[in-house]
């Protein structure tokens, strides 16, 4: 049964460790696997191809649940990887070899790391100058013995200024004849007509340059794209570096069953690296690759190959990386729900 693993906020550095459903003792050691190339944290920032178990003191068990603080050596490496990293965590008991269960970690916000130390400031590092006393001297005090003059402000005379009417000539009854009343309809309707065709022309423009623009041009580029795509994405420009030749292909926005394409063909080939990394990056945005990489690992899709073998727990993690982005996936909730039994 997969666990419920949670970071919480404590101190800059530090963070509360929670492990739901653990039946084991609190003498424990761990290992931290992140996604995107399958490396574990070796120490402070540290991640290798190696496993590196890592012992986790000063933990308390109570109505299975796991509890401790954990340091930098572990916010901080979590915390500075990539927004889109997730990390699964196995976890070891160390007086029983044959018990180990592992989950997902989910890191809250209020998690920091040590470098947050340095933008803590306190009231105390402020200093407020008291505001300076004046003394206030009553007017009628200051006017004892003394001569008041009053100035009083000259007023100026006020002109209305003059309003000149405009007077409009209104035609009177007499002069409305037939002609005025019909001929601006007329001249309305036929502006009205000309108007319209415009518009219609217009519309008709707009349109055809649409058309050619998605039926023609969209495609005529996808056809010269489709070269450079193929040439990037291919094993025969695989160099002594697998992440650049990754990075490179990746560049090109390949779809996805070119890049299921390339797998496969990593896979025949035995570039496993090629095949896992591919495989690890691309999950975390595209759920048909995560399914399709849950299944690697899944004994009822399981087909015997040298780049991976059929893992449980792993299925499970990537089956449910797969309903981050497809949370409405029945399929693969009937399977997790399977393989939780």
């Amino acid at each position: 049964m997969a666990l419920r693993i949670e970071l919480n906020g404590y101190k800059p550095g530090i963070a509360k460790f929670l492990a739901y459903k653990w039946n084991g003792s609190a003498d424990i050691e761990i290992l931290i696997q992140r996604n995107q190339d399958s490396y574990y944290l070796s120490g402070l920032n540290q991640w290798s191809p190696e496993k590196s178990w890592h012992t986790l003191a000063d933990m308390t068990v109570e109505h299975e649940q796991l509890t401790g603080l954990v340091g930098e050596w572990l916010v901080d490496s979590l915390l500075t990887q990539e927004s889109t990293a997730r990390f699964l965590v196995q976890i070891c008991d160390k007086q029983n070899e044959n018990y180990s269960d592992r989950g997902v970690i989910n890191i809250a916000d209020g998690v920091m790391t040590s470098a947050a130390l340095n933008t803590v400031t306190t009231m105390s590092d402020t200093h407020l100058e008291p505001e300076e006393c004046v003394d206030v001297i009553p007017d009628d005090e200051k006017m004892d013995g003394e001569t008041q003059t009053i100035y009083e402000p000259e007023i100026e005379e006020l002109v209305e200024p003059v309003v000149e009417e405009v007077v409009t000539s209104v035609p009177t009854s007499e002069t409305v004849t037939e002609e005025t009343l019909t001929q601006p309809i007329k001249q309305k309707r036929k502006s009205g007509l000309i108007f319209g065709l415009i518009i219609a022309i217009l519309l008709l423009i707009v349109m055809g340059i649409a058309i050619w623009y998605f039926l023609f041009f969209q495609n005529q580029q996808a056809k010269d794209a489709e070269p450079a795509i193929l040439g990037q994405c291919s094993l025969s420009q695989v160099g002594d570096d697998d992440l650049t030749f990754i990075q490179k292909c990746l560049q090109t926005k390949p779809l996805t069953p070119m890049i299921i394409q390339l797998i496969n063909d990593a896979k025949k080939a035995k570039k496993c690296n090629i095949a896992q990394r591919l495989y690890a990056n691309q999950s975390q945005v595209n759920s048909t690759i995560a399914i399709l990489y849950a299944k690697e690992y899944d004994e009822k899709y399981y087909q015997a190959n040298s780049c991976f073998e059929a893992d449980k727990e792993t299925a499970i993690y990537w089956y449910e990386t797969a309903l981050n982005n497809d949370p409405d996936n029945k399929d693969v909730k009937a399977r997790l729900a399977e393989l939780k039994k």
